[in-house]
C-alpha cells in the first residue's frame, strides 16, 4: 500500500520548494487562473472568480488530501524571476503541482499541474514534476504516475518528456471540455523501477 502523511510535507530542492498551498497563495492562484491558457488546456473553470481560489485552497485541496485523494504544493523559488512574476511571502509563485485520481491498490496516480504564465518557458515546470515524482516514488511508494496531456498543449507534453516521462501513446476522445468538444489526449508515464532521481 501507499504509505500516506499525516500532513502535506514541505519538499525542497536547490532554489525551489514544494510546500502546502496557504491563505497566501489564494490571490497568486486567483491572478494566475485569469490566464485563458489555463483552462483551455486543464479542468479549471472560466470565468475563475476569488470565490473559487478560495474553496480550492480551503475546503477542496484539504479535503481530498485528507480523503487520500490527492496531494497538492504549491511550487515556489527563492528568487526573482520576472518583474510580472507572482510574489507569495517573498518568493516567486509558479504554480500548483500535485497528484490525484489516486489508486492505492494499485500504487497509482496522475500528476497534474500548471504553471503561471510570466514563469513558463524555463525549465521549471519539469523540475516541479521530478521533485513531486521522486516523492511519489521514493517516500509514498507509488509504482506509477500517469500524465495526461490535451493533444494540442504542446508545452506541457514538453515538460513531461524534460522530466524523464515517457509518452506512452494518444487516448482519442478522453475528455469531455466545458464547451461540449470532446477531445483527444496524449498518455505520458513514468515507473519506479525505471525512474532516475534528481
Amino acid at each position: 500500500m501507499i504509505w500516506w502523511p499525516s500532513a502535506v510535507p514541505t519538499i525542497q530542492y536547490g532554489q525551489f520548494t514544494l510546500r502546502p498551498l496557504s491563505e497566501e497563495d489564494i490571490d497568486a492562484i486567483y491572478q494566475s487562473c485569469q490566464d485563458p491558457l489555463i483552462p483551455k488546456f486543464t479542468t479549471v473553470p472560466s470565468p475563475y472568480s476569488i470565490e473559487l481560489a478560495q474553496s480550492f485552497v480551503r475546503e477542496r485541496t484539504p479535503h481530498l488530501f485528507d480523503e487520500r485523494k490527492a496531494i497538492t504544493w504549491a511550487l515556489t523559488i527563492n528568487k526573482d524571476v520576472s518583474p510580472a512574476a507572482l510574489k507569495v511571502n517573498g518568493e516567486t509563485f509558479l504554480g500548483p503541482f500535485g497528484i490525484h485520481a489516486i489508486e492505492e491498490s494499485n500504487h497509482i496516480g496522475e500528476i497534474g499541474y500548471w504553471l503561471n504564465k510570466d514563469v513558463r518557458g524555463h525549465g521549471y515546470g519539469s523540475i516541479g514534476c521530478k521533485m513531486v515524482t521522486n516523492y511519489a516514488f521514493e517516500t509514498l511508494g507509488f509504482r506509477r504516475l500517469a500524465g495526461l496531456v490535451d493533444n494540442e498543449n504542446q508545452a506541457s507534453k514538453k515538460v513531461l518528456l524534460n522530466a524523464g516521462y515517457d509518452h506512452e501513446g494518444l487516448m482519442k476522445s478522453r475528455v469531455t471540455r466545458a464547451d461540449g468538444r470532446q477531445i483527444n489526449m496524449d498518455l505520458f508515464a513514468a515507473t519506479s523501477d525505471t525512474w532516475v532521481n534528481l
